[in-house]
Parts: C-alpha cells; sequence; structure tokens
C-alpha cells in the first residue's frame, strides 16, 4: 500500500502576494487581458506554483510568465 505524503506549504506573505500581484497585472497590461480573465487566472495559478516550487525573483517570475506556452482564450 502506498502512503501518499503531502508537503507543508509555506504561507504567502503580504510582501509576496504584492510582488506577485505586480508581476501578473504587468503581465496582464502586456497581453492586453484582465486578471480576472481566464488567461490571467491560469497565469496568476502559475505564479504561486513557481513561487511555492522556490522562485523567488520577482524577474524571473515575470520572464517565467512570458515564456510560458500561449493559453487558448
Amino acid at each position: 500500500m502506498m502512503t501518499k505524503t503531502d508537503w507543508p506549504k509555506e504561507a504567502l506573505t503580504s510582501e509576496a502576494m504584492e510582488m506577485l500581484d505586480r508581476v501578473l497585472r504587468q503581465w496582464c497590461t502586456e497581453q492586453t487581458c484582465d486578471v480576472t480573465s481566464d488567461r490571467g487566472q491560469a497565469t496568476a495559478k502559475a505564479l504561486i506554483d513557481w513561487f511555492e516550487f522556490g522562485v523567488r525573483d520577482e524577474r524571473e517570475l515575470a520572464r517565467l510568465a512570458r515564456d510560458e506556452l500561449p493559453l487558448k482564450p
């Protein structure tokens, strides 16, 4: 029988949330989409995933968002 391992996630600080919000809003401006759109929400999730994976540099997160394969609208 396999057991499932759940890795605890660190809580996102207000500073981290502000940085992720800046990156997302800049990306949405560049892509001419709204943060509440499907594309905006998918990118927000990807940014949080990258942050939780350990990417903490704002420029690197912005680059990852820009380099992500285009999402279908």
